[in-house]
């Protein structure tokens, strides 16, 4: 992917924030609350030890937001890795880094590129990162479910000889809903079907995925997940058979992928702040290729199985208290 390209990745989920901006709110805490929790110290429900935990008003410059210890509380009701990592006075967070991966999902190719990130975050209703974007028009016990939108980058032939007769794949518009509910305020479970409908693929993808915060330490936190993705066949169709044409252009066998699980794996996602509303957000990822998709020619022959992802995100927060409700 070139500069070009990720800045137009970084447009797009731009167009959406600003899309979403104008819905920005937040609850905040009585004083009476704030004293409660500063005198009252609490139990860490994986390491058993005491922390004591206190409120603070809503963040409104950038001194203020280099208190550690305000209160952390995550999701709202919506379900992603910055939601359990970022304050929760957070509403705006854009930023960019590096990031090393391969240059096509299934290549042993990889390549080192600029990679933007926009995190959004509007009351309980509206969660936007590089996933897409959630929205929670339906809540209940702690269970929140809505539709949901991604956009998914262009495959050109010219981004590996691999790929070279098998054509272009267009950028695509995913659309369908998501269902995520959270417990022990360290856990969450989220599940996400999607199908294509623009330009690229018009299959269907359906995700899982299960987060839980390993640790918060001051300024330190960290989470893992573990995911799964399950693709149909149209979807498996367009990124990994090879049909006869296909064959004669680039010399791959002729294959038909069927429906099935594509992958599974799992992350380590890091935040650490760093100063004023600046953060630092490193990241590793595994995914294994299992299934149809692992013996197809790109994967088998031209690729591996074995996907590796590393990088980091430099963030820059924002909270608006012009959209924040007082109690």
């Amino acid at each position: 992917m070139t500069i070009n390209r990720a800045l137009a990745s970084f447009g797009v989920r731009a167009a959406a924030m600003v899309g979403a901006l104008l819905a920005a709110t937040a609850v905040g805490s009585t004083p009476a609350d704030a004293q409660q929790q500063i005198d009252e110290p609490r139990i860490d429900p994986i390491f058993g030890q005491k922390q004591k935990r206190r409120d603070s008003p809503d963040v409104l410059n950038d001194d203020e937001f280099d208190d550690y210890d305000k209160p952390w509380s995550p999701f709202r009701g919506l379900v992603g890795v910055l939601t359990f990592l970022t304050p929760d006075t957070t509403d705006l967070s854009i930023g960019v880094g590096p990031v090393y991966q391969p240059d096509y999902f299934g290549s042993d190719d990889f390549e080192l590129e600029a990679d933007p990130q926009v995190y959004v975050k509007f009351r309980r209703l509206v969660f936007f990162d590089d996933d897409g974007a959630d929205f929670a028009l339906f809540g209940f016990s702690g269970f929140s479910f809505g539709p949901s939108i991604r956009i998914v980058g262009d495959r050109r032939e010219e981004e590996n000889p691999a790929l070279v007769g098998l054509g272009d794949v267009g950028l695509t518009a995913e659309l369908g809903g998501f269902a995520a509910t959270t417990f022990l305020d360290r856990f969450s479970f989220r599940f996400k079907a999607r199908k294509g409908f623009r330009s690229g693929h018009r299959g269907l993808i359906v995700d899982a995925a299960t987060t839980a915060v390993l640790f918060r330490y001051g300024p330190v936190s960290m989470s893992v997940t573990g995911q799964a993705a399950w693709i149909g066949e149209r979807y498996a169709d367009t990124y990994f058979s090879v049909t006869p044409e296909q064959s004669v252009a680039s010399g791959l066998p002729i294959y038909d992928a069927g429906a099935g699980l594509r992958d599974f794996g799992g992350s380590v996602n890091g935040y650490i702040n760093v100063g004023k509303r600046w953060s630092l957000n490193p990241y590793a990822s595994y995914r294994r290729i299992i299934g149809d998709v692992a013996d197809a020619p790109l994967v088998a022959i031209e690729g591996d199985r074995n996907q590796y992802i590393v990088g980091f995100h430099l963030m820059r927060e924002f909270e608006f208290s012009m959209f924040r409700r007082r109690r």
